[in-house]
């Protein structure tokens, strides 16, 4: 009696096609998942993308911004971290620009490179409210000229009333054009004629360009001490926010490897094969 049986057989999978591995690497660094979007890889790209870049800004917002910086000279102050976050790529360069690319008059307390012309939000000292307006201030060219002046116009609001307010500054002192804060410092006399007259302390919003991934400074002491001021602000979070930015770009790195060399193993992401039927006698 004869007995037909039907073997079945499944052919090694089709490797994935890496494409150009190189350009797929620098893609993977560039942004997190964009190097296996390039090969067709759409699972592993959304996978990372969302996952290293997570995990970063997760980090970022814990530290309020000032966690990603680049800062090698002088020793003491040295940013070890960053040899990690730079390899999340596009959201980590800002730091090592601001380091490298910036004057140093830029880092540097009370310059204005020009004139100072932003909506303020502020308080005087002894007048109960909140002062909101327009804060022009003139820049050092100016200020040597004899051109440059310091106003204030805008309302006191005091609970449900509003008060229009106008003044001149004296004897303002400006936090450094870039910082690590959304918020620009600004400290001076206000003098108002009739109406109120004090310390004034206030803020103007600093351009983004201006404040992401600026460094930080604690011993240097012509310039303001932002390491340890951010250090008492933030405490624990700030080295919480160092670690998780930190593991996102130790993620990426094992993600441009996965880029330039494929998976791991060979059959992880493989294409499976039709399977070939061979009529047994």
């Amino acid at each position: 009696m004869s007995q037909s049986a039907t073997i079945t057989e499944r052919p090694p999978s089709a490797r994935v096609d890496l494409r150009n591995p190189v350009l797929a690497g620098i893609l993977a660094f560039l942004v997190p998942g964009l190097g296996h979007y390039y090969q067709g890889r759409r699972f592993k790209a959304g996978l990372y993308f969302l996952c290293i870049l997570g995990t970063f800004f997760t980090g970022l917002r814990i530290g309020h911004g000032q966690v990603v910086y680049f800062q090698w000279a002088p020793a003491e102050n040295r940013t070890f971290a960053y040899l990690c976050q730079f390899w999340v790529g596009i959201p980590a360069l800002p730091a090592l620009a601001q380091a490298k690319l910036r004057s140093a008059q830029a880092f540097d307390e009370g310059y204005l490179a020009r004139d100072l012309n932003a909506e303020c939000e502020g308080t005087i000292d002894g007048v109960p409210g909140v002062v909101r307006g327009r804060l022009v201030l003139g820049s050092e060219s100016s200020r040597r000229g004899g051109q440059g002046g310091s106003q204030f116009q805008g309302v006191l609001i005091n609970g449900d009333k509003q008060t229009p307010l106008e003044g001149s500054l004296s004897n303002c002192s400006v936090d450094p054009q870039v910082g690590p804060n959304p918020r620009r410092g600004v400290q001076a006399y206000f003098e108002s004629g009739t109406g109120p007259a004090g310390r004034f302390q206030g803020s103007v919003a600093r351009p983004l360009w201006d404040w992401y991934g600026a460094p930080l400074f604690d011993v240097d002491p012509s310039r303001a001490n932002s390491l340890d001021r951010a250090h008492r602000d933030l405490g624990s979070r700030f080295e919480l926010g160092v670690v998780y930015t930190m593991i996102a770009g130790l993620l990426n790195v094992l993600a441009i490897f996965d880029a330039i060399y494929g998976p791991a193993y060979g059959d992880e992401e493989s294409v499976p094969q039709p399977p070939v039927t061979e009529p047994g006698r």
